[in-house]
């Protein structure tokens, strides 16, 4: 199995070992836990058609809806009311 090498601050390696010994794994099984689960998570590139605006009349007026109720939630809940909006 190929390895490589890693620099990793102190107090990083300090908490590593920390986990890993509570766990009762290797520091390298931990790290490699670690890895595998960011890959699974990363899946990379958005779908094909993501972007893409629905065509259909009800999709667009269903996306229009959901975008406003979004805008008035995220606005709602600003905790600087006098910050600029974006």
């Amino acid at each position: 199995m190929p390895s490589i090498t890693i620099y990793i601050r102190d107090e990083t390696l300090k908490r590593i070992d920390a986990i890993a010994r509570r766990r009762r794994i290797s520091r390298n099984r931990l790290v490699l836990e670690a890895l595998e689960k960011v890959l699974d998570r990363d899946a990379g590139e958005w779908p094909e058609a993501f972007f893409t605006p629905p065509t259909d009349e009800q999709d667009r007026e269903m996306l229009t809806d959901a975008t406003r109720e979004l805008e008035t939630a995220v606005l709602g809940a600003r905790r600087n009311r006098r910050a600029p909006l974006f």
